[in-house]
């Protein structure tokens, strides 16, 4: 486990239950903003409308970097499936490494309260604990490459993110 990357986890997984915008909190959603400025979500800067309209760059980034190894997941998954499909198999496709990654992030860090280890494992069909445990470990991993891909790609282009 990377404990600089479990902290971010932790911290987004937190921001995600409170719902990220919250009354008391100061944030408001992004439906709301719009509606306040007919339609027109203002934009005052870096991070300005993160997830929910929270201003909380660490958990938006971290929901990035999450989005972004699901969206890997997803590619994978199609192209399993397929060879599922075209070897005759019938049913329930399995899916890839990082698709497991996904649920294990969601399941560790979003619930509340949090479940423990063995309801995390049940929930994502891990089986053994040192394999519980080299999937966090590899979770961190791709969410840290994820993270100084991203600050690197802000530095390139000046703090804009480019498609």
């Amino acid at each position: 486990m990377i404990e600089a990357v479990e902290a971010l986890m932790q911290h987004w997984g937190e921001r995600c239950r409170r719902g990220l915008g919250a009354p008391g909190e100061g944030g408001s959603t992004p439906l709301a903003v719009a509606m306040q400025y007919g339609g027109m979500v203002p934009s005052s800067g870096r991070g300005s409308m993160g997830l929910a309209g929270a201003v909380d760059r660490v958990a938006e980034e971290v929901d990035a970097a999450i989005g972004s190894i699901k969206q890997a997941g997803l590619r994978e998954d199609r192209k399993l499936a397929r060879a599922w499909r075209l070897a005759g198999n019938k049913g329930r496709a399995p899916y890839c490494l990082e698709t497991q990654l996904v649920k294990l992030a969601m399941v560790r860090y979003l619930p509340d309260p949090i479940p423990t280890v063995a309801q995390q494992m049940r929930r994502v069909r891990i089986n053994s604990t040192s394999t519980y445990d080299a999937r966090v470990q590899r979770l961190h991993e791709l969410v840290q490459a994820e993270l100084d891909r991203r600050a690197r790609m802000q530095r390139v282009h000046g703090g804009r993110y480019v498609a």
